[in-house]
């Protein structure tokens, strides 16, 4: 868990792209597993899973004041994690996020509006 907090803070901090984090965090992920063959051949496996079968982003868009403040597209791989960092996000809807994300579900996950304020989290 360590190397996850490591890689989502050098995204905050412009170091690495969301995508380049997406790519670290798959290949850590097939390395960890127990029994991995090849984590270059298993990593490509579950890149073209991903693409074929479930969505590949996660979009984060927040209005305040009827004007856009927040427009974010995250990779799943980084999305999942993520959610447990996101500071304002209750155990609920974190939940919500990460099961949406473990389904595959596309389209919309969270939609919080009150008069010109709205936070929209979809799978896309």
């Amino acid at each position: 868990m360590a190397d996850v907090e490591k890689i989502l803070r050098l995204v905050a901090e412009g170091a690495l792209t969301p995508e380049e984090a997406d790519e670290i965090l798959s290949a850590l992920n097939a390395a960890n597993e127990p029994g991995a063959p090849d984590s270059n051949a298993q990593q490509q496996q579950g890149a073209q899973h991903v693409s074929q079968n479930g969505p590949r982003h996660l979009r984060i868009q927040v209005t305040e004041r009827g004007r856009p403040v927040v427009n974010l597209r995250v990779p799943m791989n980084i999305a999942g994690w993520a959610s447990a960092y996101l500071p304002g996000l209750s155990d609920e809807n974190a939940e919500r996020i990460r099961g949406a994300i473990a389904s595959g579900v596309r389209g919309p996950i969270i939609d919080i509006g009150d008069g010109d304020d709205r936070v929209l989290i979809t799978s896309e």
